[in-house]
């Protein structure tokens, strides 16, 4: 009987199969799944829902139990809600109004036309407030600063989708929609499922159990102000959490996995470094974790060998580096189509088949290959269809995986890099790798320990991402490329490093890359 999954996968679990999609073809490659409508933010922020559910769930002994023989992880999750919180920072227009308000005088007026205009029943809903804020002044003040831990404000999104900064398990929610009933659509619109596959990629890493003790510490502690400033703001009895099941990764292991766990115990283990300052850095290398993982994947459906996967050039955006600018373009573009081909490999591959030649070969092979397809790829046609000859069939999933490749899947690369500060847009100059100063920092915050020599970063960039920015590199990267541009280029990151305070240069003229958090934690 044909598998809906690859030769070197985990099957999948039975209720994600096929679940909500026309064809489960690229989730074959990817899993289920990564889409461009989930920033690198939201997937960070899921995939702590789960590790703090998992932490205090009294079914669960650890976060991270690895795989079980070669069975994919199977369990469900829970997230809470949060919808008093959210009412508070997200919903509430009058606060700030009545809190400087002269029109209301006691703090017994204030909260009373609070309530008031929150509507029927709110006193019952949030009297509790009254409790736990000596006067409405200083209710306002802490509604302000949470408000100003929300994470993307700029963006407009319901208030169930509007999230806080992951500074304590008290900030961290679910995702829904809400019906007219007031009660929960667990549509996945901005969770989309990318934060079960980080998960389940540190789950399977090499570092996992390093990882846990630095996660429970460092993100997911109670001990916070800023938890402290949320827990009080919420009721001691609050809603039934949603629940949720855990989505799918193909591969039992992967470098990409190992890659992503590695950057965060490298950033965890910072002890210097401000628990407020970790989740960004952490967003920033895991959306570039993901675009790897992608890049390779697609790679590996291909039989690409790693030497020959486009490399990553980083360039520094001056006159002086077009060249730089030049091959980043087309190594972008390169990777984009690289996701595309993969689908058509799986496809051709499909094509040429012994079970599909099988199938067309049967006394009624319109049935068989309904069933091979179906089996292979959960595909089957609707009554609407114009169903082509069976011999069609493999071209007709093709152009509907690719149709929605496009839409979703697809845009993932060139939005996570604009996401995390790894690319420049321009109009009419297309897209190409460039890296802003929040980028910068996070690379060196994850690979540099001990002060490391200028070159030697960069070969580590080289050899841990596959990034090209210095001529040393790019001679060995590309063979015939501009490489004045590229020395240029390598002297313009030193210069932004050393306005960063990253680069310092010894009186022997050798240029030192430091992370000032692990020297300090010396």
């Amino acid at each position: 009987m044909a598998t809906p999954y690859l030769d070197d996968a985990l099957a999948p679990p039975t209720e994600q199969f096929a679940r909500g999609t026309d064809v489960w073809l690229e989730q074959q490659i990817w899993g289920h799944r990564f889409y461009n409508d989930q920033t690198p933010w939201f997937v960070v922020l899921e995939a702590l829902g789960i590790m703090s559910f998992r932490r205090t769930d009294r079914n669960h002994d650890r976060i991270f139990d690895g795989l079980e023989g070669n069975r994919h992880e199977r369990f469900p999750y829970k997230l809470p809600t949060r919808r008093e919180l959210r009412t508070i920072l997200f919903k509430d227009r009058h606060i700030e109004e009545i809190a400087d308000s002269d029109e209301y005088g006691s703090n017994a007026t204030r909260w009373a036309k609070w309530f008031e205009r929150l509507g029927a029943g709110a006193e019952a809903k949030f009297g509790y407030l009254q409790d736990r804020f000596t006067s409405f002044a200083a209710f306002r003040n802490a509604v302000v600063l949470l408000r100003s831990a929300e994470i993307e404000s700029g963006r407009k999104r319901r208030a169930t989708s509007r999230h806080l900064a992951p500074r304590g398990p008290d900030m961290l929610a679910a995702d829904f929609g809400e019906k007219k009933s007031d009660r929960a659509d667990k549509d996945r619109r901005f969770f989309s499922r990318g934060g079960e596959l980080l998960y389940l990629m540190l789950n399977r890493s090499a570092f996992r159990e390093q990882l846990e003790p630095l996660i429970v510490e460092r993100l997911l502690t109670e001990q916070s102000r800023w938890n402290a400033l949320a827990k009080v703001m919420q009721p001691n009895e609050q809603e039934e959490p949603l629940e949720f099941d855990i989505g799918y990764l193909p591969l039992p292991s992967h470098k990409a996995y190992d890659r992503i766990a590695e950057d965060w115990l490298n950033v965890l283990s910072l002890k210097e470094l401000p628990d407020d300052n970790l989740p960004e850095p952490l967003m920033r290398l895991t959306g570039f974790g993901i675009v790897r993982y992608m890049i390779e994947r697609a790679a590996d459906v291909l039989g690409t060998p790693d030497d020959q996967i486009p490399p990553l050039p980083l360039d520094m955006v001056s006159t002086a580096t077009v060249g730089v600018k030049r091959i980043s373009q087309d190594c972008y573009r390169r990777h984009r189509d690289m996701t595309r081909r993969a689908i058509e490999k799986l496809i051709e591959d499909f094509e040429a088949s012994e079970e599909w030649k099988n199938a067309l070969s049967q006394p009624q092979p319109a049935r068989a290959a309904n069933d091979l397809v179906e089996q292979r790829f959960g595909f089957t046609w609707s009554d609407a269809d114009v169903r082509p000859e069976p011999e069609k069939y493999p071209a007709h999933i093709a152009k509907e995986a690719l149709e929605d490749h496009d839409q979703h899947l697809g845009r993932v690369i060139g939005y996570y890099v604009d996401q995390i500060g790894l690319a420049v847009a321009v109009r009419g100059a297309g897209r190409w790798y460039a890296a802003s100063d929040g980028m910068l920092e996070a690379l060196v915050l994850a690979n540099v320990k001990e002060p490391l020599e200028f070159e030697t970063f960069l070969a580590k960039l080289w050899d841990r991402y596959g990034i090209v920015v210095g001529s040393e590199v790019g001679r060995v990267a590309f063979k015939d490329a501009n490489y004045g541009h590229f020395k240029a280029n390598q002297r313009l990151l030193e210069e932004r490093l050393r306005v960063l305070g990253l680069v310092h240069r010894l009186s022997d003229d050798c240029a030192f890359v430091h992370n000032p958090f692990h020297e300090i934690s010396r």
